[in-house]
């Protein structure tokens, strides 16, 4: 039995936390779809003749048109039709509250987010994994996360959870909030370098305006990194021009087959470039039902201020934690946004006002205003959450899970009322430094 003296916690995990499971049509698991099951080896193996070739000619000699099939191949699992649908037969790893988890699945989701100290506290009953497909559609996605949030109110006895929305799980809790806010089922919510108004990395990779100082960058969103030191040990012996076609060829793969029919990571568009790219990859017939979609969750998008503050008025308490003053991927031409490698600043503060890297606010401006970072860059009083949200300098997207300070603050927030907002404990500041305790 869940302890009632607190709140069921329940996470929307990001994009490479949620298993994905590629099933027959009896329902068996053929393999996993996501995070892509991609074997290395293999993968080189198949490109070894066309390589070879390439090498002893000393032109592209078919090798970049292999490379994009082969990427086609292994990426099939996680394919979305133009309808927004997935082209395969997918079925998500769920999961009950962590008190009924086997060991194995305990583990798993820890790695994705230690909250081990949160449970100490609330106990294992109170927290629960909300596993989805992060390539899924975002409505259909928020209906199924109101039946779970009614399933986990029933299991507990609690008229309320508390959410905890990271990366692209904050994509997903502006669906939620549109379309099931009125219920007013949630007391709290964490957002946790939330994707709260898009990413220009999505929006730079759907614009096809990436750099190619070091291309297989794009690559460690979607394979492992060994896999991609191995690919990136073959561009150095590539002949001129072979590696910007096959980079091309490769990133025309994934935005047909997966990226520009995914709804959910529509959802990672910034609203400001939405129109455009829209536009551009949305208005022929084949896309009209995703683009009707789409345009659904731009509006949410473009509206969440209005949307928060309703909720707000109605007793929901929001928070969140964001790193800053790095640059985004090395693929992104936008490369003077401050952001945590993944996420711009702006976003997942929803609206802090960030100087552009190497950019510095005045002394002046910084001793008449309290909300701006000690190191000048940023100015937290725009924020929409501006005394409740938390900042870490150089603090890496990933890396923040493992940030000490960071789940001290999750677990404040998910476990004592009385700690509201930045001034609630001396020890936890607006502004930090980055940190991994993996290390």
């Amino acid at each position: 039995m869940a302890d009632t003296r607190y709140t069921p916690c329940v996470v929307l995990p990001g994009i490479g936390q949620s298993k994905v499971e590629l099933v027959g049509k009896n329902g068996e698991k053929i393999k996993m779809a996501w995070p892509l099951d991609i074997n290395g080896e293999e993968l080189l193996g198949k490109l070894k003749a066309p390589l070879m070739k390439m090498m002893l000619f000393r032109k592209d000699a078919g090798f970049s048109d292999k490379v994009a099939s082969v990427l086609a191949e292994a990426a099939d699992p996680v394919a979305v039709n133009p309808d927004g649908t997935m082209k395969n037969n997918v079925r998500v790893v769920t999961y009950p509250c962590l008190a009924q988890c086997n060991e194995d699945e305990k583990r798993f989701i820890y790695k994705m987010v230690p909250m081990q100290k949160l449970t100490e506290v609330i106990g294992e009953e109170n927290l629960y994994f909300f596993a989805f497909n992060s390539f899924g559609e975002p409505y259909k996605t928020a209906r199924a996360l109101d039946l779970y949030i009614q399933q986990v109110k029933e299991e507990t006895g609690s008229d309320k959870v508390n959410l905890v929305a990271v990366s692209l799980g904050g994509a997903l809790a502006t669906a939620y909030f549109d379309a099931y806010g009125h219920k007013n089922d949630v007391k709290r919510v964490l957002y946790f370098v939330a994707a709260l108004q898009g990413t220009h990395l999505i929006a730079d990779v759907m614009e096809k305006k990436i750099k190619t100082d070091d291309p297989l960058a794009l690559l460690e969103l979607f394979a492992s990194r060994d896999m991609v030191e191995k690919l990136r040990g073959l561009t150095g012996m590539l002949p001129p021009g072979v590696l910007d076609a096959t980079m091309d060829k490769a990133l025309d793969v994934l935005l047909n087959n997966t990226v520009c029919n995914s709804g959910m990571l529509w959802a990672t568009v910034p609203p400001d470039r939405y129109e455009a790219l829209a536009i551009r990859h949305l208005s022929d017939t084949k896309h009209a039902a995703l683009r009707a979609a789409t345009d659904k969750y731009w509006n949410a998008q473009k509206n969440l201020k209005s949307i928060l503050a309703e909720r707000q008025a109605n007793g929901t308490e929001f928070f969140a934690v964001t790193g800053y003053n790095l640059p985004l991927l090395p693929i992104a031409a936008s490369d003077k946004l401050t952001s945590d490698g993944i996420i711009n600043t702006s976003s997942c503060s929803l609206g802090a006002t960030t100087k552009p890297l190497g950019e510095f606010y005045t002394e002046q401006e910084a001793a008449e205003n309290l909300y701006i970072s000690p190191d000048r860059t940023v100015d937290a009083s725009t924020g929409y959450l501006k005394d409740a949200t938390w900042y870490f300098k150089d603090q890496f997207h990933d890396a923040t899970a493992y940030n000490d300070t960071a789940l001290e603050i999750a677990r404040r927030v998910l476990s004592d009322d009385g700690f509201r907002d930045i001034f609630s404990d001396a020890s936890l500041p607006q502004f930090g430094e980055a940190s991994d305790n993996r290390k």
